[in-house]
């Protein structure tokens, strides 16, 4: 897999192929067998034929930007260099001949190729049989620079990428095989995507979170080593993940969060603050408090994507209930009149009562880390619904948590 050499290119480009690998899972037919960095960066085999798929990735294509594939671009002659020097190490000529027969080769990038000779005189040698043009081609593309000194196999130059595919015998049966094809990194995820809610069936939000959870549990496995699945091991490894998730409204999905720069800042943080909660007395635990927050909104609104309306309606009536069933309990004797101690003392029972809650959402219980981050949630904001004091009302801006 070829990526930029900047950090975050390399990170691009591994993120692109793992797409394009569930992508090809996700279309397996029954014979089939899809692999991961097996014998190319991802395969397809099957009914007596294999197709190598060489991944070529640029950060330059981004948004509506798309880089163009140069004629004498270093990932189209490397590749087919290194397809050929995989034929070569079948056998003799014949043996070289069956497998080109039994083999497809396509390069797939996101820069396009819509503009490059190569692939233009490909194009016409297999629509117009005009071998002779792009065999010329070849051969000029190997005579330039020829008078650099060859640096040997350590140092190769893309003089000798097209030397070597310039003087490769089987090149017209070779080439015949050869294809490219364009597909930005938003085309993948959307081709995923689609894949899931149309043939898969799952809602669009559950087919989001299923991508996202599939791609992480790709990358794990692949720390083990090269990855093949055909229907039934796929279906073994992963099929009841896609069981679960199907149906699903909420699911936790672990997604990075951004804490905020002032985290103290915070409603619900000075809410905890404010009664001298002890999870709030480092900023890493205001930070870890504060990422079970943002994790839930996140959730919970892609759990709203995936569920209608009156099931938001019953889940926040439950959160509510089971907050207020707490706060009335602990704050009933509580007034203005109070010491602070009490007022505080009553507080911390108002809170310690709904972290020991297990929130339900659609009859899928949430973890304690989501149902902690939902309580966490509305206690926040501009105007939060729920608080811990007595007076959280006045002292925090709060409002009339009403249900519609």
């Amino acid at each position: 897999m070829s990526k930029d050499t900047n950090a975050g290119g390399v990170v691009a480009g591994f993120i692109y192929q793992i797409h394009y690998f569930l992508y090809l899972l996700l279309k397996m037919q029954k014979g089939e067998t899809v692999s991961l960095e097996k014998f190319e960066d991802a395969g397809v085999e099957g009914d007596g034929v294999r197709t190598y798929y060489q991944l070529k990735h640029t950060v330059a294509t981004a948004g509506t930007k798309v880089e163009r594939m140069r004629d004498r671009d270093t990932d189209l002659w490397k590749t087919l260099s290194m397809w050929i020097d995989k034929i070569e190490e079948q056998g003799d000529e014949n043996a070289q001949r069956k497998w080109i027969a039994e083999s497809d080769f396509v390069l797939l990038s996101n820069k396009s190729t819509v503009e490059n000779t190569f692939f233009q005189k490909v194009e016409a040698y297999k629509n117009e049989e005009k071998w002779d043009e792009l065999r010329q081609y070849i051969a000029d593309e190997a005579a330039k620079g020829a008078d650099k000194v060859d640096l040997g196999e350590k140092k190769k130059t893309i003089r000798t990428y097209t030397k070597h595919v310039n003087e490769y015998g089987l090149l017209k049966e070779f080439l015949a095989k050869v294809r490219p094809e364009f597909k930005k990194d938003e085309d993948i995820i959307s081709d995923i995507d689609y894949l899931l809610e149309h043939q898969q069936h799952f809602r669009k939000a559950n087919a989001k979170n299923l991508r996202r959870t599939l791609n992480g549990k790709i990358v794990e496995l692949l720390k083990g080593g090269a990855l093949e699945y055909d229907m039934e091991s796929f279906d073994k490894t992963f099929g009841e993940l896609f069981r679960k998730m199907k149906d699903r409204k909420f699911v936790a999905t672990n997604k990075a969060v951004v804490v905020p720069e002032k985290p103290r800042e915070q409603t619900f943080i000075k809410q905890l603050i404010d009664i001298d909660d002890f999870k709030v007395r480092t900023i890493e635990k205001v930070k870890e408090l504060t990422e079970q927050r943002l994790r839930f909104e996140n959730d919970y609104n892609n759990a709203l994507e995936a569920g209608d309306d009156e099931d938001r309606q019953n889940f926040e009536h439950d959160v509510k209930t089971r907050w207020d069933n707490h706060f009335s309990e602990h704050n009933d004797s509580i007034n203005v009149m109070s010491t602070a101690d009490d007022i505080k003392s009553a507080a911390k029972e108002v809170l310690k009562g709904v972290r020991g809650e297990d929130l339900v959402l659609d009859d899928e219980r949430l973890n304690k880390d989501s149902s902690n981050g939902c309580f966490y949630y509305f206690s926040d904001g501009k105007h939060p619904k729920i608080g811990w004091r007595y007076d959280w009302k006045e002292k925090y801006n709060g409002e009339e948590w009403t249900i519609e």
